[in-house]
């Protein structure tokens, strides 16, 4: 898909970070001018245009925009801040302040978000398939500032890597992650969300291959974690056994333990 960049229409010429984005991705840069987003696609006949903004880049895909924002994340930390409800996921995971944990599905980087919070100490490395989703939420990451301190510094520690995670691990060391997690596209989603529209349409689908669970307790110390519906027979499929989930939520966590 072509994709071109351009900035919005108060900018005068390129920031030090645009020329950087533009450096790093190869993409083409158009000027703005008086021109709508529409004409920019049509005129370069463009699958996509990104607007530069001063806080990140934004996609504009089928009249949809895709950008970076902490998603429910602030609102899942914000839980424990408040109230001290520890995210399901951390329980699930097991984490320890300094693990080395491999998010093999980033997306939004929601989870990732949570992880980085809780694990202060350690390292988190997203991975995600898709070139253009990983553009984006690196560089909205990058840029995003808000007025929570806690929130912009989780946001900046997490090391987001465009690969295929089967590749990735393939290449790893055996137990160089304590935790692996992976969060594939669910078929049939949960919510409509508007924001998550674009974020649909350039995701991977594959599902999670046998192949995959294999490489990723092969390089995991801790766990394997993956996250699915409850009643998806993704599980099973998998061989995983071991699953956390509530009553009052169709999501679990499937439990691969090596310890």
């Amino acid at each position: 898909m072509e994709i071109v960049v351009t900035t919005t229409h108060s900018q005068k010429g390129l920031s030090t970070e645009l020329i950087k984005f533009l450096d790093e991705t190869n993409f083409s840069f158009v000027q703005r001018e008086n021109s709508s987003i529409k004409n920019i696609q049509e005129k370069h006949k463009a699958g996509a245009v990104i607007v530069w903004h001063k806080d990140g880049p934004v996609l504009h895909l089928e009249g949809k925009k895709f950008y970076y924002h902490p998603s429910m994340a602030k609102n899942r930390i914000s839980l424990y801040r408040k109230k001290g409800i520890i995210d399901p996921l951390i329980k699930a995971c097991k984490l320890s302040d300094g693990d080395k944990f491999l998010d093999c599905t980033l997306g939004l980087g929601a989870d990732a978000l949570v992880v980085t919070y809780f694990n202060s100490q350690g390292q988190t490395i997203s991975l995600e398939s898709s070139q253009i989703i990983a553009t984006i939420v690196k560089w909205g990451m990058k840029l995003y500032t808000s007025e929570l301190i806690w929130l912009d510094e989780a946001i900046k520690r997490i090391e987001v890597i465009n690969s295929n995670y089967l590749t990735y691990l393939s290449l790893l060391a055996d137990k160089s992650f304590d935790i692996i997690y992976f969060d594939p596209m669910f078929r049939n989603p949960l919510l409509k969300s508007e924001p998550l529209t674009p974020l649909r349409l350039l995701a991977n689908h594959s599902p999670l291959s046998l192949e995959a669970i294999a490489e990723a307790t092969r390089v995991a110390r801790k766990r394997v974690v993956v996250k699915e519906l409850a009643r998806s027979g993704e599980f099973n499929r998998l061989g995983i056994k071991n699953f956390v989930s509530s009553p009052n939520n169709k999501i679990a966590f499937g439990i691969i333990d090596l310890e």
